[in-house]
């Protein structure tokens, strides 16, 4: 794989920015435009950065075996919200990042190519964005996600409320705010938008998966859930689910 450091001004989040790049250039693979490949954007947790997926998984090898483009942006501790100290990061992962990597190096913006999902806070935004915007993803994914606000909501200590404010102000409506993923579930806009969803049974969020399935049930919602005795918050469980999210990709899109 070629990974391919890119640096450019936002014009969301009114700052330069790194986006990192992996690209099958090898083995007889890169045969075609970039354009054919299909493309998946991996959000990284609260505390990491764009960096985070080559460092401490197999991402790349993964993606070299199936031929995928990976796109790997840094958003902060921003929850991958708009509006964050005046910064938008919710719209410029779906919409000004798609929009310059089409321009500068071709990848496609069509539906069929395209998915999105990340661990923790990326499980979190990728759950927004795919259910916020279903035109634009063939599936999406949530390895250990915050993928519904209530139960975080209710145990919120006051350094965390001031450390994500634009969270904590829609305490009161957590049952209808679009900031809450499991309040996005919609039967007539999600039907053909399929989710890979896992999280392990020792970890702290485990909660929030099992209240986001629920509502997914009561929706009949094409989503495959997936529960791992022994696994924690950690890299350890991710690692050994991004290969089959991958796997989850091509099978929703041939």
């Amino acid at each position: 794989m070629a990974l391919v450091s890119v640096h450019y001004r936002s014009d969301r989040l009114k700052k330069n920015v790194e986006i990192q790049l992996a690209i099958p250039d090898c083995d007889q693979r890169f045969t075609r435009p970039l354009s054919e490949y299909k493309v998946v954007y991996l959000l990284h947790g609260l505390s990491e950065d764009a960096s985070s997926w080559s460092r401490k998984s197999n991402a790349e090898r993964y993606a070299l075996e199936r031929e995928l483009v990976l796109v790997m942006p840094s958003a902060d501790r921003s929850m991958y919200c708009d509006g964050v100290l005046g910064q938008d990061y919710f719209t410029y992962v779906t919409e000004e990042l798609p929009d310059y990597l089409s321009k500068v190096f071709g990848l496609s913006r069509r539906r069929e190519q395209n998915s999105i999902m990340g661990f923790s806070m990326g499980g979190y935004g990728a759950a927004r964005a795919a259910l916020t915007h279903p035109e634009q993803y063939a599936a999406w994914g949530s390895l250990s996600g915050l993928l519904d606000l209530m139960p975080m909501l209710a145990v919120m200590d006051e350094n965390t409320r001031r450390e994500f404010p634009f969270l904590t102000q829609c305490a009161a409506d957590v049952q209808t705010t679009d900031l809450n993923p499991l309040n996005l579930l919609d039967p007539s806009r999600h039907r053909g938008l399929p989710g890979y969803i896992a999280c392990g049974l020792e970890d702290d969020l485990l909660v929030c998966t099992q209240r986001f399935q629920a509502a997914s049930a009561r929706a009949d919602l094409p989503n495959r859930f997936v529960y791992v005795p022994d696994r924690r918050h950690d890299w350890y469980f991710w690692e050994e689910q991004l290969p089959v999210f991958f796997d989850f990709v091509l099978e929703a899109a041939p």
